[in-house]
């Protein structure tokens, strides 16, 4: 139960999501405004991860603050808001495009309410990311304990328990080494009661 939630609240799962005006390129890359390319480290998503999603959780003005200053591109767009919206429908979230070197991203912030509990969540998803490195730093930086690990339809899922101000957090991770892919999505959500 745990594991399909975090998973249902994990925006976007590790797919490309095509651009409709431009099917060649992703959402993350139509959406993100040019920058000097460099190749991306694991510390490009961790400090962006860190920063926005776990150090400001779930302060999302102070989120919404930074997308400004940092001039990443809101996605208002109806289509590509469908493209990352949850499979199952419902909740309320903002999301931003930006490209740091040759890193795209996609960060967004929201809640949804799930069987009458209010859950907040920020999940970050980019391309490319070294996944295992990445995911290891995380976990060791917050402490975090695995709760489940799966791997279905090519993609991998791993969840993590973290506390975070005396409030119990999920970590979830998806990404797509098994297909090839180099893709990672990061979230981190209220933890369900039940």
């Amino acid at each position: 139960m745990m594991f399909a939630i975090a998973a249902a609240l994990s925006l976007a799962s590790c797919q490309r999501h095509r651009d409709p005006a431009n099917p060649e390129t992703s959402t993350a890359e139509a959406l993100a405004p040019a920058t000097e390319a460099a190749s991306p480290t694991p510390n490009d998503f961790i400090q962006t991860f860190m920063g926005s999603c776990v150090l400001d959780f779930p302060d999302f003005n102070r989120v919404e603050a930074a997308a400004k200053a940092l001039k990443w591109k809101r996605v208002t767009d109806p289509d590509q808001l469908k493209l990352i919206a949850p499979t199952d429908g419902g909740g309320s979230w903002k999301a931003w495009g930006f490209k740091s070197g040759k890193m795209r991203s996609l960060l967004s912030v929201g809640q949804r309410d799930v069987d009458g509990e209010t859950l907040k969540f920020c999940v970050l998803i980019a391309d490319p990311v070294e996944s295992e490195i990445t995911r290891n730093r995380i976990v060791k930086l917050l402490n975090a304990t695995e709760e489940s690990s799966s791997e279905q339809a090519g993609q991998r899922y791993r969840t993590y328990s973290v506390t975070k101000d005396g409030k119990p957090l999920l970590l979830n991770f998806i990404d797509a080494v098994p297909m090839g892919m180099t893709s990672f999505n990061a979230s981190i959500i209220t933890r369900p009661a039940h």
